[in-house]
């Protein structure tokens, strides 16, 4: 199944791409519904790089969800209109979850539309994880705004 959730976001393309591309982002656009914590290393790299990373994830940083496989893929970087980022992740009760991010420009040099698509393959549990992700995806959105509002501040 596939959903898509669609925003703009009222900062410029440069900002938003080197925002995206840092792992703190994650923390912060997530929290408190989810908090990913990574299991091989201490932590995740300040920028993400093309790769596989093994977290655990925690519903309201308490409740386990289980292993989750962030699978990283920068694609189109090179493109100056739009920004792609795939996470093709999977995980021992979801077996697809690919996630794609694309960020693009707008006749505004100060907004970009930003898309969370993501498809995801769980069997039976599909449509409960499609709720779920509907939700969580439509937080995180929220939270960018939060955070552009901060002008990025509210990371620190």
């Amino acid at each position: 199944m596939i959903i898509n959730v669609e925003t703009y976001l009222r900062s410029n393309y440069e900002m938003v791409t080197k925002y995206v591309k840092l792992s703190k982002t994650l923390d912060y656009i997530s929290k408190p519904l989810v908090v990913f914590e990574p299991v091989d290393q201490k932590k995740f790299p300040e920028i993400w790089e093309n790769g596989e990373y093994l977290t655990k994830m925690k519903l309201f940083g308490i409740i386990p969800l289980g292993n989750q496989s962030v699978v990283i893929e920068k694609l189109k970087e090179t493109n100056q209109n739009e920004f792609i980022l795939r996470d093709n992740g999977y995980s021992s009760l979801i077996n697809t979850w690919d996630h794609w991010i694309l960020i693009r420009k707008t006749k505004n040099e100060n907004i970009v539309k930003y898309i969370d698509r993501i498809e995801i393959k769980a069997g039976l549990l599909t449509i409960f994880i499609v709720i779920f992700a509907s939700v969580f995806f439509r937080w995180r959105q929220f939270r960018w705004k939060m955070l552009i509002r901060s002008n990025y501040k509210a990371m620190y």
